[in-house]
């Protein structure tokens, strides 16, 4: 079975992977880079600076919420003030 998940590879050479992997055997892959030009960090604070930060440390899966779920809770909370 192939299944691709996305990785950080860090300069020494540790792999992270970016979501929960689980394997019970020692496993084969074939990791394919993609290569990007060198660029200016984001300013600090700012929207891409935050979406980098999201990308390298993603929230666990238990904290992770739908669009449907977050609408529910913001409609509870208008709800509330009445």
């Amino acid at each position: 079975m192939l299944r691709a998940i996305e990785v950080i590879i860090e300069p020494n050479g540790v792999i992270r992977p970016l979501e929960a992997l689980q394997v019970t055997t020692p496993t084969r892959a074939i990791l394919t880079l993609e290569t990007q030009p060198p660029s200016e960090p984001p300013e600090k604070g700012s929207a891409a600076a935050i979406l980098q930060f999201l990308q390298v440390y993603p929230l666990p899966p238990a904290h992770q919420r739908t669009a449907t779920e977050i609408d529910q809770q913001i409609n509870e909370e208008r709800s509330a003030w009445d």
